[in-house]
């Protein structure tokens, strides 16, 4: 037989074993698909037979969040410092890893932790006729600290002070206890409090996995119940994180679903499956 039959032949083999095996996979995940569309059901089954209400379309297709990693990035520090300052600053270390970066203009410093403060003169951040909101915005991009607006206070007109609370948004998506408030006084900027940042450029830790949706409803319910809580309805879920420390310098970014209910809302550990209750700035959320 001539070569080139032969060849044909094998081609025609070979194309034909590819179908076969691509027909196996796609029956593969339909069939997978279909266990987890089915379990998913069981779950919500379960809520309702409990008492617990909940719309379909707002829980998530999939726990899409994976667990980060984040090493501290001193080196990136100065420049941070700087870029708010507005020009040269002085760095002096305070012990225990703690940096403290100065000028004319005032003060930021920097822990391990990612917690950070800064304490600024009359006059060096003024607001000039610029809302507080979107100023607070601006000024903390200069940080590296996209941050959405959670509540406002002592807005109104002849306050003495004005203070606004923010939370850190990465890739757009919400950490959870990273925020910080900014103070007002006479029109300026005065201070950051309580602050608390990334620290360093996050990245996928493939140790660890995040537990599949059905679960993670099992494990609210479960999780509720053995707090003594109760609710009827579940309003809404928003995937996000939240940090933990391994060491100085070193975090990790913990994915985490934060369940709105109509009693309160709460913090689903993704790895875990351990559920906290959370205290939530309810003024204004959003209103940047």
């Amino acid at each position: 037989m001539e070569w080139s039959k032969i060849k044909t032949i094998i081609l025609i083999i070979l194309a034909g074993t590819n179908l076969i095996l691509f027909s196996f996979v796609l029956r593969q995940d339909l069939q997978s698909r279909s266990v987890q569309q089915q379990t998913r059901q069981e779950a919500i089954a379960f809520l309702e037979k409990n008492g617990v209400a909940v719309d379909e379309s707002i829980i998530p297709k999939s726990a899409a969040l994976q667990p980060q990693q984040v090493e501290r990035d001193r080196e990136r520090e100065p420049e941070l410092a700087q870029a708010l300052l507005g020009s040269q600053v002085e760095e002096r270390s305070l012990g225990g890893e703690v940096y403290r970066y100065h000028n004319q203009k005032g003060y930021i410093q920097f822990h391990a932790d990612g917690t950070f403060q800064g304490e600024f003169v009359s006059g060096a951040f003024p607001l000039e006729g610029e809302n507080p909101r979107e100023y607070s915005v601006k000024i903390l991009e200069r940080l590296d600290f996209r941050g959405e607006i959670l509540s406002v206070s002592g807005e109104e007109d002849g306050a003495a002070e004005t203070t606004v609370v923010l939370r850190q948004i990465w890739n757009g998506i919400p950490l959870f206890d990273r925020q910080v408030t900014l103070t007002y006084r006479g029109g300026d900027l005065v201070s950051m409090s309580g602050g608390r940042r990334l620290n360093g450029t996050p990245q996928v830790d493939e140790s660890r996995q995040p537990m599949q949706v059905p679960t993670a409803l099992l494990r609210f319910y479960h999780g509720l119940t053995s707090m003594g809580d109760v609710c009827s309805r579940i309003d809404s879920i928003t995937q996000g994180y939240v940090g933990t420390n391994y060491s100085p310098g070193s975090s990790a970014l913990v994915p985490v679903w934060q369940i709105t209910t109509d009693t309160g809302t709460y913090l689903l550990d993704m790895l875990t499956g351990e559920v906290s209750r959370m205290e939530v700035v309810s003024a204004q959320e959003n209103a940047a």
